[in-house]
């Protein structure tokens, strides 16, 4: 076996690779976009993110065994290397062997360029990957759920509150809603790096637009709890993109009525209205360590992908 630089000649073959661990996925989740068994949509996506970044492949007898590549970015606190699910994919019964030492060869590279945090997204099926990079530092930090768009039964709502779907005018309800979930998200033991919520003039700009909709509980008279629901995000795993998935990018119910039926009743919600927008799925995504959000989705929906990251110490000598 022999490990060289990937390129070009290399996409087919690593198309194919990816294209084969995304049918055995789907035949777990069939919501999966079913695009992503087409290794001509999975060779763009490689190409792209061959062209853009850097990889090793390795070789036997000529045959592509395996491969990863990564792009290396400026943001959250630091420089990073992400791989993404079509960015690496092994065959064969030395195929964890084989995804620890392009890790290794690869690491020593990036921390030379001043990059100390490497992550990597993972089809949720592939135990075997996740393994082996949990034994190379990895840690899970975020999972990518799909749900189908049935009705769900949510049972009676809470004494006192009532579900609808905001509009302009309740801009400020809905941002002071936003702004409590992002501190949820920055407490222990999340620590979501710090972001700034969206402003009521943003928000407010964001109810007016009939391609989104934010569900919006309340009881009494007061917002109590809120969902939003559009498009497909970009935010997310390359696998989850699709234009016929619904996207949910928020969600946050007030401390005192978690537990509830609220939250459900608030996707039932989301859901009919993606149905009647003519999706054909819902999606989200959540920190692993958001345990409120971790029981919640995956009571409703099926995890198609994690994200696992190592951080080393900044300034390594390699």
């Amino acid at each position: 076996m022999a490990i060289v630089a990937i390129g070009p000649r290399h996409v087919p073959a690593a198309a194919r690779l990816v294209a084969d661990e995304i049918a055995s996925l789907r035949r777990a989740v069939p919501l999966v976009p079913a695009a992503w068994e087409d290794p001509t949509v999975v060779g763009r996506a490689v190409a792209h993110l061959v062209e853009r970044g850097a990889g090793l492949a390795v070789e036997d007898d000529g045959e592509l065994v395996a491969f990863q590549a990564a792009v290396v970015l400026d943001g959250h606190g630091g420089r990073w290397a992400y791989t993404p699910e079509i960015g690496h994919a092994a065959s064969g019964p030395v195929a964890a062997r084989l995804r620890e030492r392009l890790y290794a060869e690869l690491a020593a590279g990036w921390v030379r360029a001043a990059c100390p945090e490497h992550a990597i997204t993972i089809a949720a099926h592939d135990a075997e990957a996740q393994a082996a990079m949990a034994r190379l530092g990895f840690g899970q930090y975020v999972v990518d759920l799909m749900g189908a768009l049935d009705p769900i039964d949510a049972g009676p709502l809470p004494e006192g509150v009532s579900v609808r779907r905001a509009g302009p005018q309740d801009a400020l309800a809905v941002a002071d809603l936003d702004a409590a979930l992002w501190r949820h998200l920055a407490a222990s033991p999340v620590f979501r790096r710090p972001a700034r919520a969206p402003s009521p003039e943003l928000v407010r700009r964001d109810l007016g637009d009939e391609a989104t909709a934010v569900m919006l509980a309340e009881r009494d008279g007061r917002a109590v709890a809120h969902l939003r629901i559009g498009p497909c995000s970009t935010d997310v795993a390359m696998l989850v993109r699709d234009p016929s998935t619904a996207s949910v990018t928020a969600a946050f119910t007030r401390e005192e009525l978690r537990g509830t039926s609220i939250a459900s009743h608030l996707l039932d919600a989301a859901i009919a209205w993606a149905r009647e927008a003519g999706y054909a799925r819902w999606a989200t995504d959540h920190e692993s360590a958001n345990r409120e959000a971790g029981r919640f989705w995956s009571r409703h929906a099926t995890p198609v992908a994690v994200s696992m990251s190592r951080r080393l110490p900044p300034g390594l000598a390699v």
